[in-house]
């Protein structure tokens, strides 16, 4: 439990430091993991939202014709927050695809 992390508890759920004592570690750890959570789904629904609006404008200026419309996605560089993202490829995966063959351990 770091300074830092007492205080965005205390600020974003207006607990006490002794509210915040008495979490155990995991469960600190756990509710800031929420929190960021929760903070990053808000701001990416605010972007989404501008996002929109932009988009919306930009498609009432004339355009050639075959012309796509522009959509919100267009603006934004990534998709919204995801609490348990899917896990990437290992590396031992990715030098299959490629046909590497990696050292073994011993």
């Amino acid at each position: 439990m770091n300074t830092e992390a007492v205080v965005y508890i205390a600020r974003k759920l207006k607990w006490t430091r002794a509210e915040i004592g008495q979490l155990s570690p995991s469960q600190f750890n756990e509710l800031l993991g929420e929190l960021y959570f929760q903070e990053s789904v808000d701001e990416w629904r605010k972007m989404h939202t501008v996002a929109t609006i932009l988009s919306a404008i930009y498609n009432t200026i004339p355009r050639k014709k075959g012309s796509q419309p522009i959509k919100a996605k267009d603006f934004l560089n990534s998709e919204m927050p995801e609490r348990h993202p899917k896990q990437g490829k290992t590396v031992d995966q990715m030098a299959e695809d490629k046909g590497i063959i990696l050292p073994k351990e011993r």
